[in-house]
C-alpha cells in the first residue's frame, strides 16, 4: 500500500470538507430564496384578505357578509340550499344526466363575494388598487354578477376527475343545462366561460 503523507491526507480531507459546506451553503441559500419568494408572495394574499375595504372594489354583497373572514383566493363553501331552489332543481337534473353518460359534474364555486371578484378582476391588472398583480387576465368585469346574488344563480362546473381541461365534459355540460333552460357561458359571443352556467342572463 502507497504511504500518504500525513499533511497530504489532511489536505485532502479538508477540500472535502469545503465542498461539502460550500454545496450545503448552496441548497440552504436556494431554499431561502424559495422561502423569500413565498413569503413575498403570502403578504399579498393576507392584505387581499384582511384589509379595509375600498371603493374601487364595489359595494359588498349577501356572500361578503356571511363570510366576513373568507379567503378571497378561494372559492367560498358550497352548499345546494344557497342556490336558487328552481336553479338548483334544474342544475341537479342536469347532472343527473351528465352522470348517466358516465361524467362526474363538480361544483366548482357558487356564491361568489365581491371581495373575491375584485381579487380576481386585479389579476393582470397591476395598477388595480389593493388586489393588481401580474398573470393573465381571468375575468373581464368587477361585478360579482350572477355569482353575486343570493340565493346564488350561478355556478361554475368542472369535471371532478379531469378538472379544467377536458372539452368534450363542457360541451356535454353545455348540451345538458340548456335542455333545463339554463343559460351556458360556452354560447357567449364575448368570451366564451365553458365551465360558467346561470339560472337567468346577467343584466349588468
Amino acid at each position: 500500500m502507497p504511504f500518504v503523507p500525513v499533511a497530504l491526507a489532511l489536505a485532502v480531507v479538508g477540500v472535502v470538507l469545503a465542498r461539502r459546506r460550500s454545496s450545503a451553503n448552496a441548497d440552504a441559500a436556494g431554499s431561502a430564496r424559495a422561502a423569500g419568494a413565498d413569503a413575498a408572495a403570502t403578504p399579498a394574499v393576507s392584505a387581499a384578505a384582511t384589509s379595509s375595504w375600498l371603493p374601487e372594489w364595489g359595494t359588498p354583497n349577501e356572500w361578503d357578509r356571511r363570510y366576513p373572514s373568507a379567503d378571497p383566493t378561494r372559492p367560498l363553501p358550497y352548499t345546494p340550499t344557497d342556490l336558487d331552489p328552481a336553479f338548483s332543481a334544474k342544475l341537479e337534473a342536469a347532472f343527473d344526466e351528465l352522470r348517466a353518460k358516465g361524467w362526474d359534474p363538480k361544483v366548482f364555486e357558487a356564491g361568489r363575494s365581491q371581495r373575491r371578484q375584485a381579487w380576481l378582476y386585479g389579476q393582470g391588472r397591476p395598477e388595480f388598487p389593493g388586489t393588481g398583480r401580474a398573470g393573465k387576465q381571468v375575468t373581464w368585469i368587477l361585478s360579482a354578477s350572477n355569482h353575486g346574488t343570493f340565493p346564488g344563480e350561478a355556478v361554475d362546473v368542472i369535471s371532478a376527475s379531469k378538472g379544467w381541461s377536458n372539452m368534450d365534459f363542457f360541451y356535454a355540460l353545455g348540451e345538458a343545462v340548456k335542455k333545463q333552460g339554463l343559460n351556458w357561458g360556452g354560447d357567449w359571443k364575448k368570451a366564451r366561460d365553458y365551465p360558467h352556467v346561470e339560472f337567468k342572463p346577467w343584466k349588468g
